[in-house]
């Protein structure tokens, strides 16, 4: 009997359930400020000029499409070509925002047009692109100077994709993937991009790929180049060299490195548990012509547990420290202000990563190898700059700025529903708290406010 009576009352205070029609959407930053973002700097123009693909099917429905469905699934958090269905319920409300009458909602109808750049000239025309709007981006900002950061990433495999091979992979050892080429600037957008094999050595095309990006920035002047290990080739420090680049490149610390790094070092303090120093040093090689300079930062474990670096194996009785080298060409900073300019080049790390988790760099694949090339420069010189603009200049302009994983239900993840009033279809977000309200219509009017488009051509050639 008491049992009866619990659920009577567990039923008589439920919440009714009930199912709607009516076109809503838990997607309302997207459908409001996204849209609007993309239609005023003129998106559909720029996609439809840039994609090189030519719809003959009767039933080709467009190439714009196909793309912003891939930009949503990416904006959502999505991971996998199937993950389109996410921003699928309340579908009409994201067709009246982005201004158009059909999105593909099938992974099918985006692969097979996808998989059409299969071709390195497809491909090529589709990465010039992507490196004119970067440079438009930068321009935009005004931005006219900065540093130039290069570094590599291992895209870890799970199918029989061309060019899936297995090389250096430190987190899933022995899995096949792809080794990217990417190219930073200091204020965080990324100007160009070269997938590669997995079996590919770091420097391999290091200096093509150098020349390459350079070009692309046209007048943009760069202040220093900051490279990870991966770039510690000699050819590639002899081109910077020659084109008077000043540089600092990061070392792995061998065998006859770490006998200098001991021996051949005055270290002076920086600040508790943190010393700087530096010696010259030539190898033996026929292209090594020269003594050049390095840098040793050397850091108290025990005093700053968090210290990076790594610790020298040949000798035990430092094993209380960590030892990071770069080599540079600046001969007149001191050891710690090259330190120093060379710190904010970690954040590439948080770039890459903010790529792999929150726009899905190294999920989204074909099988084709220029397919995959296309869409990871397409989402990361595209996608993930034009969110890195709305971010700096707009959403986040006087504070910190987050990466797409917290822009995600900060500001996209808002319930909105689609409907009409005076003959006007109209999206009502549901906002209660008013400061956000207010906030939001901030965004919007800046937004509106926005005069800059992609197809206006403003990069001068170098």
């Amino acid at each position: 009997m008491k049992q009866t009576d619990g659920r009577k009352r567990q039923c008589e205070n439920q919440v009714k359930i009930e199912f709607t029609d009516k076109p809503i959407t838990a997607w309302g930053g997207i459908a409001g400020i996204i849209s609007r973002y993309l239609q005023n700097i003129g998106f559909r123009q720029w996609i439809e000029s840039s994609i090189p693909v030519e719809e003959t099917s009767n039933n080709g429905k467009g190439i714009y499409e196909k793309v912003l469905a891939l930009f949503l699934t990416v904006l959502v958090g999505g991971q996998r070509f199937s993950h389109l269905s996410w921003w699928g319920h309340g579908v009409e409300a994201i067709y009246a925002g982005f201004g158009v009458k059909w999105l593909p909602l099938a992974a099918s109808t985006v692969t097979r047009f996808w998989s059409k750049i299969n071709s390195q000239a497809l491909s090529e025309i589709i990465g010039e692109r992507c490196r004119q709007l970067a440079s438009q981006m930068l321009i935009w900002e005004g931005i006219t100077k900065d540093n130039l950061n290069l570094d590599s990433s291992v895209m870890t495999r799970y199918g029989n994709q061309e060019g899936a091979k297995k090389g250096y992979n430190p987190k899933k050892r022995g899995r096949p993937s792809h080794h990217p080429l990417i190219a930073f600037t200091g204020s965080g957008y990324i100007v160009n991009l070269w997938n590669r094999s997995g079996n590919t050595h770091s420097a391999q095309s290091c200096v093509d790929f150098f020349i390459q990006t350079v070009l692309s920035l046209g007048s943009f002047c760069i202040n220093r180049v900051l490279c990870d290990s991966g770039f510690y080739d000699i050819d590639f420090i002899k081109h910077l060299e020659d084109k008077k680049y000043s540089y600092i490149i990061a070392v792995r610390i061998i065998e006859v490195l770490q006998y200098k790094s001991v021996y051949d070092v005055t270290f002076r303090k920086i600040e508790e548990g943190l010393e700087a120093g530096s010696f010259y040093f030539q190898h033996k090689g026929k292209k090594w012509d020269k003594l050049r300079r390095y840098i040793v930062i050397r850091q108290t474990v025990s005093i700053r547990p968090k210290a990076t670096g790594k610790q020298l194996r040949l000798f035990e009785e430092y094993s209380d420290y960590r030892y990071s080298l770069m080599i540079t060409n600046d001969e007149e900073s001191s050891p710690e202000e090259i330190w120093r300019q060379y710190r904010p080049r970690a954040n590439d790390e948080n770039t890459i990563k903010n790529l792999k988790d929150g726009y899905g760099l190294a999920s989204f694949n074909f099988n084709n190898f220029w397919a995959t090339e296309s869409f990871m420069m397409l989402n990361s010189m595209v996608f993930h700059n034009l969110v890195h603009y709305l971010n700096r200049s707009i959403l986040n302009r006087n504070t910190p700025k987050e990466h797409l994983k917290t822009l995600r239900p900060k500001w996209l993840i808002i319930p909105a529903q689609l409907g009409k009033s005076a003959g006007s279809t109209i999206l009502r977000i549901s906002v209660r708290n008013p400061k956000i309200k207010l906030k939001l219509q901030d965004f919007l009017d800046q937004i509106s406010s926005i005069s800059n488009s992609l197809n206006c051509i403003a990069v001068e050639t170098a």
